[in-house]
């Protein structure tokens, strides 16, 4: 499937194909292009509008691309809302071309672009609510979301199942995510959320999570990512969350094949010279377990990122 744009692909919502092509992230792997129907592209798409009021005088206005889901989405909302679709091309400094007069009631960012905004809200236009999805939110700029007074969800979602089946506010503390009417979710024998439609689609994901109530969850981390180190379980997503305070440059938990252990720890910190090293790794043997604790800190240019802004494991 090559790019697309919102024209084409706007074009193609409204053929006679009973299915549209969509690619997903490549952050757990090769992207790779599936087919959606229509039909349950289209429910997923109302069920979005209803929580936000979406109606035709509404006006959605995209910074992610047509080209993944959460662009394709907010065309189809608007289609099926009979509403106003802006859009622009992906940038890390997103609105540029919006006035602070206009008003825009649903926007889709991914965090880096939503940092932008939030450094800049004084010159932002007026807006009703925003979802950010493409990743997580780091503490540091949920911080920033809420300081700014900005109506902000984290989705939570993947190209199989048509965008987001749930979403949670943006709190300094994180909440449960909460899904959306028409749809529930359960554990797997690996405890892995699985997502069941009413309609009768039923999506097994990697994510490990924990449900906190009927209908709400908090995912712990990815089971294709567990680090396995001299017999012992690492979850790399529960490590970050702990040492985040910690570390002043984007990071990521790794590992490295070894001799030894099997497999290491590793943490992979983006700039040289950003943090000190040797002050973090005595702080997080107060926070991490012996097993836990990075056997090696390895300095990078750049940590490597899908288009939408997921770290590549």
């Amino acid at each position: 499937m090559n790019s697309i744009t919102f024209e084409e692909f706007i074009k193609e919502w409204r053929s006679g194909q009973p299915f549209i092509e969509a690619r997903t992230s490549g952050s757990t792997g090769i992207p790779k292009v599936i087919r959606l129907d229509k039909e349950f592209v289209r429910q997923s798409a109302c069920r979005t509008n209803s929580f936000f009021g979406i109606t035709s005088e509404s006006r959605l206005h995209s910074c992610v691309s047509a080209e993944y889901i959460g662009g394709k989405m907010m065309a189809v909302r608007s289609e099926e809302a009979c509403c106003r679709l802006t859009w622009e091309r992906p940038s890390n400094t997103p609105l540029l071309s919006v006035g602070k007069e206009e008003r825009i009631d649903l926007l889709a960012v991914v965090p880096s672009q939503m940092l932008h905004i939030v450094d800049s809200v004084r010159d932002m236009p007026e807006i009703g609510s925003v979802i950010i999805g493409g990743s997580a939110i780091n503490p540091s700029l949920r911080d920033k979301i809420v300081e700014s007074g900005i109506k902000a969800y984290e989705t939570y979602g993947m190209t199989e199942t048509s965008s987001h089946i749930a979403l949670r506010r943006v709190e300094r503390e994180e909440k449960a995510f909460e899904v959306l009417p028409g749809i529930r979710v359960e554990l797997d024998v690996r405890g892995c959320l699985v997502v069941v439609f009413d309609s009768g689609e039923r999506v097994e994901t990697n994510d490990l999570a924990v449900l906190t109530a009927e209908g709400e969850f908090i995912i712990t981390g990815r089971y294709d990512h567990v680090i396995i180190t001299g017999g012992k379980k690492v979850n790399p997503y529960d490590v970050e969350k702990r040492i985040s305070g910690l570390i002043s440059s984007p990071f990521m938990i790794s590992s490295k094949p070894d001799e030894k252990w099997g497999n290491k720890v590793v943490l992979k910190i983006e700039g040289e010279g950003q943090d000190d090293t040797e002050g973090m790794m005595e702080k997080m043997r107060h926070i991490l377990e012996p097993w836990e604790m990075p056997k090696e800190i390895i300095p990078v240019e750049r940590l490597e990122r899908t288009q939408n802004g997921k770290l590549k494991r």
